[in-house]
């Protein structure tokens, strides 16, 4: 017997509101039980010096994932993060190699990574070419280049003030690099819900035309979301480079899954409108439990992509299911 419309109707609100709990429940339910289950899995994953690790090895990916949160909610996507990392951490290690002074490395990378932002904005924006192509050719450039300055090779950092400053140094007791991501998180949720800006962001994710019909100044908003990635991507790759003690070609190469796994596993839409910056750090923290604990269990790398890739398949799904497949 065929169900009729009127019966189907109340299974499928019922669907699509048991998915929505589980989207929403996802990013804090999936890293208690990571957390149970490397804590019983492994005798050294609660260890205090492992547990430093972890805090100061995720930074790099939650400022990133901070700043692919505003790119999703846009409906956009950056695919150079990784690639952007890995060049400006070569970048900043050959400057100070020369002899620069680091305050003023770090503010001409930062300077270069906003640059880089501003350009897949605007070749997105502008160019109107969608930033799934945009990003790619740059993470090629990015790539290359990153080759090219080094010849594969790494360039190491030897000016200790820097790596004590980004990576060793503690401030309230707390490491430096995690006062940094909460910084950048503050300025990321103060700005998006508490802005003009942020409010008009949502508006432009959810109803592009509608947004630019009621006044909101597109272009500006799209490009300036881009720079903003690229401060982000810049900040990291200097803990990056701080945590590495080098600059490296191909550093980073699980990044940009990394980034993007958090943002959908914190209940963003890949179509746009719909982000949150504080479930996208619970998705951050997830992926950085999981990356430590598979390593620490000596899980295979391929296997690894796999349980991530299933990971975000499940978010996916959810999400458009919670969203009735609109």
């Amino acid at each position: 017997m065929t169900a009729s419309p009127m019966s189907a109707t109340p299974t499928m609100t019922r669907a699509r509101r048991i998915a929505a709990i589980l989207r929403d429940l996802l990013p804090y339910a999936g890293l208690v039980l990571v957390v149970v289950y490397f804590a019983y899995a492994s005798e050294f994953f609660l260890n205090t010096r492992n547990f430093e690790r972890l805090v100061t090895d995720s930074a790099t990916l939650m400022l990133v994932a901070f700043g692919m949160t505003m790119v999703i909610l846009l409906g956009e996507i950056d695919l150079s993060v990784g690639a952007v990392v890995a060049l400006l951490s070569v970048i900043l290690a050959q400057l100070m190699a020369a002899g620069m002074g680091w305050p003023l490395a770090v503010l001409l990378v930062l300077l270069i990574g906003m640059g880089i932002g501003g350009l897949n904005g605007v070749i997105t924006v502008i160019g109107d070419i969608p930033s799934f192509i945009t990003t790619l050719g740059m993470m090629a450039i990015a790539t290359g280049l990153a080759f090219v300055f080094t010849g594969s090779v790494s360039v190491a950092i030897m000016n200790d003030q820097f790596l004590d400053l980004f990576y060793d140094d503690r401030l309230l007791g707390l490491p430096v690099p995690l006062w940094i991501v909460a910084g950048a998180y503050l300025a990321c949720v103060l700005y998006l819900n508490r802005t003009v800006a942020g409010y008009e962001l949502f508006a432009l994710g959810a109803n592009p035309a509608a947004a630019a019909l009621s006044g909101v100044p597109v272009t500006r908003r799209k490009i300036m979301v881009f720079v903003i990635m690229g401060a982000l991507v810049a900040i990291a790759a200097c803990l990056s480079a701080a945590r590495l003690g080098s600059g490296a070609p191909g550093s980073v190469p699980a990044l940009t899954l990394d980034a993007i796994a958090a943002v959908i596993i914190g209940g963003a839409s890949l179509f746009g409108g719909r982000a949150f910056v504080g479930r996208t750090l619970m998705g951050a923290a997830l992926i950085a439990v999981l990356n430590n604990g598979m390593v620490l269990l000596n899980v295979n790398i391929d296997a690894q992509y796999i349980i991530k890739g299933l990971i975000i398949l499940l978010a996916v799904v959810l999400e458009r299911v919670a969203a009735g497949g609109k």
